[in-house]
């Protein structure tokens, strides 16, 4: 279940298996000893689809899920939030280089940590936003 909702391969599900502690708990592991590795994931899901157990496990669990309100999705669209970033006033030259993707060489590094290459501007819903960009930190819908 966790697989298909998070598209992740068998290699990237013995990973996070490892690494969440909440995947660990979702599927009923009780310490990392007990995860299983990428063949066994495949193994597994490869006989219960052979039995054909497959809808009717997705559907009890999605039932519980639902239960407790969580509504299992995958591919959930993301909205990138707008943030406003410092005005930044360049020369020609350096405009033509940050335009490139480069940075001027003369710059010194506080120079270039404080300068956000990436924030020139956005268009968002038809909209075009000046001296913003697309946070990282993005809302789910």
């Amino acid at each position: 279940m966790i697989q298909q909702l998070f598209n992740l391969s068998d290699e990237q599900m013995e990973f996070q298996l490892l690494d969440r502690l909440s995947f660990q708990r979702f599927v009923g592991l009780r310490s990392s000893s007990q995860i299983p590795d990428r063949t066994t994931v495949w193994t597994f899901k490869e006989r219960w689809l052979k039995a054909g157990a497959s809808e009717s496990i997705f559907e009890a669990v999605n039932r519980q899920l639902s239960r407790h309100g969580y509504i299992a999705r995958g591919g959930q669209m993301v909205d990138a939030s707008i943030v406003q970033t410092p005005k930044q006033s360049m020369s020609k030259e350096e405009k033509a280089l940050v335009g490139e993707g480069a940075m001027p060489i003369d710059w010194k590094p506080k120079k270039r940590r404080h300068r956000d290459m990436d924030a020139r501007w956005t268009k968002k819903h038809g909209k075009s936003y000046f001296g913003y960009k697309l946070s990282a930190n993005a809302d789910k819908r």
